[in-house]
């Protein structure tokens, strides 16, 4: 279960020993220019309370805040503030948004983050498309990441636009182009290393040479997958794919690790918000049926009604979501993993929470983890969520 939080800047009066090694950092933090300033004062402290509440070793407290500072705030482009500046998908404060990733072995902290620079608004790289290759290979090159880039330079020319396909664009097309983003990265702080993860966004470069995204996936995942091993499971959602009428595949993602080794995800975006529509996809048609994906099917239920999810038919969105926005705004979000050698892939949900109160989501997930067996997450959900 991921829960995400968007970040806002930390008041003095709540101030607390968790915010210590911002604080300290900050002591002797310069910036190149005001925009990664702002970034790292309206961010950096929720990722440093994150990093706190994880139970992250002192030492890794620091150097993922260093990090943060250092290498991805430069990667951030400007800063948002009523500016015309390039719009990334991503709800968050700009082009980054925290999150945490809750599971009974603990917290994980996760920064993503669409890596982005001034030349994306100024209209030099109007689809930012560039400035994703000199971040990969920043990433690599120090000792925090371990970033295996076989599988970022075969996908890059299957799921996003090349020069020749963005010529074909017209100054008009790419103006009037509502979502922009094609590449978002996304780091898993863990205990000892950072997992990277690519995402793939590819419904422009489908929009442009006439093709589904669910096309161009299963197409990419073919030439990326010399030995087969995520045939079998590859084949099963693209034939659950094929059954529906409405629904398309919205984005790919990948562990920038050992092609041999890493996790594909397919994600669809399904504007169909019924309890109906969710059991057919986490079950693919009645496709997965073994106890663990319907355990996960009955605690689905479960939240689904102490949410309070309003059915019914949605648009698709057309910016990120904000707060105040009503609670029958966005779809939902569900991924298929697909690990080497399975012959079928788990489902994972993701909750449509916008609209909803924070005081709301903290008690129902607080009952939720004290069903099932997870009693320091009930424990520290609420308070962690209201320090944020």
């Amino acid at each position: 279960m991921t829960v995400s939080s968007t970040a806002q800047p930390v008041k003095a009066s709540v101030l607390s020993a968790a915010d210590m090694p911002h604080r300290t950092l900050s002591k002797s933090m310069t910036f190149a220019n005001l925009d990664q300033y702002q970034y790292w004062h309206a961010v950096g402290p929720m990722l440093g309370r994150m990093l706190a509440d994880g139970n992250y070793s002192i030492h890794k407290q620091y150097e993922y805040l260093c990090l943060f500072a250092h290498v991805i705030i430069p990667k951030l482009g400007p800063f948002p503030g009523g500016r015309d500046v390039y719009e990334c998908l991503l709800g968050g404060t700009g082009t980054v948004e925290l999150s945490q990733n809750i599971q009974r072995l603990g917290l994980t902290a996760r920064v993503a983050f669409e890596p982005t620079s001034y030349i994306s608004s100024t209209g030099v790289d109007p689809l930012n498309r560039h400035t994703v290759h000199a971040t990969l290979a920043e990433l690599r090159a120090i000792g925090s990441a371990s970033v295996d880039m076989e599988l970022h330079q075969m996908l890059v020319s299957e799921l996003t636009l090349t020069d020749r396909e963005e010529r074909l664009m017209s100054p008009e097309q790419i103006s009037g182009t509502p979502w922009k983003t094609q590449i978002l990265l996304a780091l898993d702080l863990g205990q000892t290393d950072i997992t990277v993860k690519e995402y793939f966004y590819p419904a422009l470069k489908g929009s442009v040479i006439g093709k589904s995204v669910a096309e161009l996936c299963f197409s990419a995942i073919r030439k990326v997958d010399t030995k087969g091993v995520f045939e079998s499971a590859s084949k099963a959602i693209e034939t659950h794919m094929q059954n529906q009428s409405q629904t398309d595949l919205y984005f790919l993602s990948c562990d920038l690790v050992d092609p041999a080794e890493t996790r594909i995800k397919l994600y669809l975006m399904e504007l169909d918000m019924r309890m109906e529509k969710v059991e057919e996809h986490w079950t693919m048609g009645g496709k997965l049926d073994d106890e663990e994906t319907l355990l996960g099917l009955e605690m689905l239920r479960e939240l689904w009604i102490e949410f309070g999810i309003i059915e019914g038919m949605r648009n698709e969105p057309e910016r990120p979501s904000l707060p105040g926005d009503p609670d029958t705004i966005v779809p939902f979000i569900m991924n298929y993993e697909m690990n080497p050698g399975q012959p079928l892939p788990k489902p994972k949900f993701y909750f449509p929470l916008v609209g909803i109160s924070e005081l709301k989501v903290a008690n129902v997930l607080t009952a939720f983890f004290e069903r099932y067996d997870m009693p320091e997450q009930a424990a520290v959900y609420r308070d962690n969520l209201q320090g944020y």
